[in-house]
């Protein structure tokens, strides 16, 4: 958005002297003014400029376009239609056409959309009426948690209410953002902080989910850091704390890898292929693959991890207040460490070589790549294709076409053959379904012993989770149970197994209300 809005700055010098005769020689400068606000998430301090820039000089061009600007950040995006509408789209370098278009796009995409707030009402969720709503109240309690812990750490809370939007497909994501769709399938990019408000695609719209939860908590501190700073830091920064935040709605900060990070990792350093901080700029949705853009947050994380290790919470604090100063943030990562960037840089690097990165080269199987839902796939054998041995690859795809087929004992021969062939590096993905066919024969004993360690190696992938949930759950440990089944509901909330397996188990354990709305929701998804 500051780039964009910042283009007015050209725009406006170029018809300031023709203008001049016409009206207040000074609107102008405070149209320029207010653009930069705008652009450096100051809405508080823009909005009474506008409104007396409005009073001033009501026809002018840009004054209108303010006008817009500010009614489409707010969320008013018929507002912002109408007040551009006897501007031409060519206005000011051809924004006035963008807000248009954005504002435009947006109004039509969210038009059907319901509204809830937070449970403790500090954030506004849109949504489509149906199936998203078994995640609202979840998404609500997310961020309310995040609010507190992430704005205890960073400095900053907001005073109002924060948007937030839940779209039902990638390809929205691309109409009410300036992404593309291929740039959105290319690197997995899956949410926004953009726009005064946060935007992420419904785990719906993949077909084996995605750490949503922690996303949330992710686009909430880039929003954080946007106005804590007046949306001054890079984004080799922003992408670093926003890594290293994420779960502070639920944990304490680690600093901890998991498995694919570690073999992410791991890979580039032995190969020398880190990628350059400047080369995350402007987005890491533009960088060229899921998997690229997994191993720059991977780096960025590490960065943050260690900068925190260091300095801490009060150090990264100074670090952003050293930014919104106006010292660039190398500049300021090296003063905080008492050091220069480039000393930092290399102390960071060389603590890379110091992590211990077993667990990656234990992992098999590589980067999770989130998977959009297309329709009329093999959803059975999804993800087959990345079993690296062939012969196992071969195995694990009959096993699925014969589950296809109810035939489930079969099945599971055939994947209790992949995994064999795999050799010493169990395949998670392998390993994983052998772990349900167990499940579905009733042999849980079986199950639990090969999905408990996938469950710790790797929260993010919730086909284990389930899977341990169920088998735990059927041998009488609920409280084992509800523990896996929370890990799934955090990637995979519209599975009615997660969903009814912590309804039983929320109810086994007295937690009256929680069960009250997981039995709902499982109602909902079963019908």
């Amino acid at each position: 958005m500051r780039a964009r809005l910042l283009l007015v700055a050209a725009a406006l010098l170029a018809v300031a002297p023709a203008a001049e005769a016409r009206r207040d020689r000074t609107v102008t400068g405070d149209a320029l003014k207010a653009a930069r606000l705008l652009s450096t998430s100051r809405i508080d301090e823009a909005r009474p400029l506008i409104a007396e820039l409005l009073k001033r000089s009501p026809d002018a061009a840009e004054v209108k376009w303010l006008q817009a600007e500010l009614a489409f950040l707010e969320g008013d995006y018929a507002g912002a239609i109408d007040r551009l509408a006897k501007v031409p789209d060519d206005t000011l370098g051809g924004l006035a056409g963008q807000t248009r278009t954005l504002a435009t796009r947006t109004r039509d995409v969210t038009a059907s959309f319901a509204k809830k707030d937070s449970p403790k009402g500090r954030f506004v969720i849109s949504y489509q009426p149906g199936p998203d709503e078994v995640i609202v109240d979840l998404a609500g309690e997310v961020l309310d948690a995040a609010w507190e812990t992430i704005g205890d750490d960073l400095g900053w809370r907001p005073s109002g209410k924060v948007r937030v939007e839940i779209l039902t497909r990638p390809a929205d994501l691309a109409r009410v953002s300036t992404l593309t769709e291929e740039e959105i399938e290319t690197t997995g990019t899956i949410a926004l902080a953009k726009y005064e408000k946060l935007m992420i695609v419904t785990p719906r719209a993949t077909i084996t989910g995605y750490p949503w939860m922690d996303t949330l908590a992710h686009e909430y501190t880039h929003h954080v850091i946007a106005h804590a700073t007046n949306d001054t830091v890079p984004v080799w920064l922003h992408e670093g704390l926003a890594r290293f935040e994420q779960t502070r709605w639920r944990a304490a900060p680690s600093g901890a890898l998991g498995a694919s990070d570690q073999q992410l990792l791991g890979n580039a350093l032995a190969r020398r292929r880190l990628i350059d901080l400047d080369a995350m700029h402007p987005s890491m949705a533009k960088l060229p693959s899921q998997e690229a853009a997994a191993l720059a947050y991977v780096e960025v994380y590490t960065l943050v991890a260690w900068l925190h290790g260091k300095v801490g919470y009060a150090g990264l604090r100074q670090v952003l207040a050293m930014q919104k100063d106006g010292k660039s943030a190398r500049r300021a990562v090296g003063e905080v460490v008492g050091s220069t960037w480039a000393k930092a840089e290399k102390e960071w690097k060389a603590h890379l070589r110091t992590l211990d990165l077993s667990a990656g080269k234990a992992a098999g199987g590589g980067h999770r790549r989130v998977r959009f839902e297309k329709g009329g796939g093999d959803d059975e054998n999804v993800g087959v294709d990345e079993v690296a041995n062939a012969r196992a690859r071969r195995f694990a795809r009959l096993g699925g076409m014969l589950r296809a087929r109810g035939m489930v004992a079969a099945a599971a021969i055939e994947y209790e053959k992949a995994l064999a062939a795999t050799g010493g590096t169990p395949d998670p993905y392998i390993a994983g379904k052998l772990a349900r066919t167990y499940v579905e024969l009733g042999q849980y004993d079986k199950a639990i012993a090969i999905a408990r360690p996938l469950v710790a190696l790797d929260e993010h992938d919730a086909v284990p989770a389930v899977t341990l949930g169920v088998a735990l759950a059927r041998g009488g440990d609920h409280a084992g149970a509800r523990a896996a089944f929370e890990q799934a509901l955090r990637v995979s909330p519209f599975d009615p197994a997660v969903r009814c397996g912590l309804a039983d188990a929320y109810d086994h354990l007295g937690a009256a209300a929680t069960a009250r709305r997981e039995r709902a929701a499982c109602d909902r998804l079963r019908n």
